[in-house]
């Protein structure tokens, strides 16, 4: 029996805009050549890594300086009419994506074997005279993810609501 499949956290729940998003890294994982962006990409895709994660990658910075300029660039030079019809085009796309059934069958494994994890540290910002990470006096947890070891009350609630709700 397969497991259910991925949605994607930057899709908030919609199967239609994860899996334009998996379309989307799977695009720019055939087009790059650094290995660690393929790694991370295909952990996405396979449900074992946050797509909130990719945007604070260097690598993916890197893909993004590299194309974005043109594309704002086509995008402001493109006609209100051919952005209206892309609009209506990316919407049937997003509700055929919605409506297909799922293939997904679980994580795939990657052409080439991936050498074992070396431990990484995350570098830690110098500590102010004041002991504060942030000018103010504040430490800012934005960015920090806290993932506990066992689901709880809460996470097995919501996971029974999604593989047993009403909308399945």
């Amino acid at each position: 029996m397969s497991s259910p499949e991925p949605v994607h956290d930057l899709a908030r729940g919609d199967l239609g805009v994860s899996r334009q998003l998996s379309k989307a890294l799977e695009v720019i994982m055939a087009g790059t050549t650094d290995p660690r962006l393929k790694d991370q990409i295909r952990a996405i895709l396979d449900g074992r890594a946050s797509a909130r994660e990719l945007l604070h990658s260097d690598a993916f910075n890197v893909v993004l300086d590299q194309t974005m300029p043109a594309a704002m660039q086509q995008f402001a030079e493109m006609p209100e009419e051919e952005r209206q019809r892309l609009a209506a085009q990316g919407q049937r796309q997003l509700d055929q994506l919605r409506d297909q059934p799922s293939t997904w069958s679980g994580p795939v494994p990657s052409a080439e074997p991936s050498p074992p994890p070396s431990p990484q540290v995350a570098p830690q910002p110098p500590a102010s005279p004041a002991g504060s990470a942030r000018p103010g006096g504040r430490r800012s947890y934005r960015d920090e993810v806290v993932t506990p070891d066992e689901p709880d009350e809460d996470d097995l609630y919501f996971r029974d609501r999604w593989q047993n709700g009403w909308m399945r």
